[in-house]
């Protein structure tokens, strides 16, 4: 199965004018869990999403002495420990620290793990607005948690596409925690917290005060759209931010592209005669890696519907040997990827086994 640790491509593909990261995965020679993973993401100011936390650091809270610099550009790129529960936080001067939801490292890395950090003006006036008892530091009392429900058509983004989006909200929705939480405010339009909003609105954001020490799973309720849930620690003082498009994102359904493949028995190996693709939506991309020289290939952009191809490695027919393998990926902008993989067996032709990529993620599964 292609499980983590992959070999990512990550190739920046246009379409449709819209910059899309996408992920193209190959085969590793040995199957095993890494040691560390990465988080990749940009540290940005609240509410001025063209000002970077420039020249911070961001930090984990389980493990004090991990960091890593904010570039110019916000970015950054911190290694951690696998099979751990990490949750990040950026210092910066002039900026209220703000953590993020609290992640399980699973082997895989992550890209757009943002962090939203009000200015320490910006906080107190929140602070203020939210009527939130605070300490001699201008710390809560308790803890808050913050989210936004955001559309699935920004989880694939890269951090120019997602601000250059606009509003990225869903309307209509509401959360809870388990174990409970007190009642939730959410935002309205005006990116304004508002008691009076009973539901999201189209900013998507929505906050709890008051938030006892704790761990809390919070899920997401909505008419016709799915979210996925995320994990928040509470101590006193701290505020989390689970920020889109992590966080409360909304849930991509499954592509419908199917893929098929035709193989010819040579002297050697197993011969790729041509490759079918059916259901292909429209703004679709297909990519394809393989253990042939020149591969991979160049992405394609086909037209939707149904499409047959006889591509080649460096001009000559794909051929595979005893356990090399093709795979074949075909993603969407607002759809989860479909991953089909074929290994060359000791006798007779490759069967493909047909894998689920998350939307946003990098890693195949066998369901989404």
């Amino acid at each position: 199965m292609p499980s983590s640790p992959r070999r990512i491509r990550s190739l920046i593909l246009s379409a449709a004018g819209v910059t899309v990261a996408c992920a193209v995965v190959a085969a590793p020679a040995v199957a095993a869990s890494p040691a560390k993973v990465h988080f990749r993401g940009t540290a940005y100011e609240f509410n001025n999403v063209k000002t970077m936390l420039a020249g911070g650091v961001v930090k984990v809270a389980e493990y004090p002495s991990l960091s890593a610099k904010i570039a110019s550009d916000g970015s950054y790129d911190i290694a951690l420990p696998n099979k751990k529960k990490v949750t990040l936080y950026a210092v910066a001067d002039g900026y209220h620290s703000i953590y993020t939801q609290t992640f399980t490292t699973d082997g895989e890395d992550l890209e757009n793990v943002n962090l939203q950090t009000p200015t320490d003006g910006v906080y107190s006036a929140l602070v203020a607005l939210l009527s939130v008892p605070v300490d001699a530091s201008g710390n809560p009392v308790q803890c808050a948690i913050v989210s936004t429900f955001s559309t699935k058509n920004v989880r694939g983004l890269d951090y120019q596409g997602f601000i250059g989006y606009g509003a990225h909200g869903v309307a209509g929705a509401t959360a809870s925690g388990t174990p409970a939480l007190p009642p939730a405010t959410y935002f309205n339009e005006h990116v304004v917290p508002d008691p009076a909003q009973q539901k999201s609105s189209k900013d998507g954001g929505v906050v709890w005060t008051g938030v006892p020490t704790g761990t809390y799973t919070v899920k997401a309720s909505h008419p016709t759209a799915k979210f996925a849930p995320f994990d928040a620690t509470c101590v006193p003082g701290r505020v989390v931010n689970a920020n889109p498009p992590q966080g409360l994102h909304e849930l991509a359904a499954n592509n419908p592209a199917k893929v098929t493949a035709s193989w010819k028995r040579t002297a050697k190996g197993q011969q790729l005669r041509s490759l079918r693709l059916t259901k292909v939506p429209a703004g679709s991309i297909v990519a394809i890696e393989c253990a042939s020289d020149g591969c991979p290939l160049k992405p394609i952009r086909p037209k939707a519907g149904t499409i047959t191809l006889q591509p080649k490695a460096a001009g000559r027919p794909i051929t595979l040997r005893k356990g090399q393998d093709l795979e074949v990926w075909v993603g969407s902008p607002v759809l989860n990827g479909t991953l089909a993989r074929w290994v060359a067996p000791k006798a007779g032709a490759p069967k493909a086994t047909t894998y689920c990529v998350p939307l946003g993620n990098t890693r195949a599964v066998k369901r989404c």
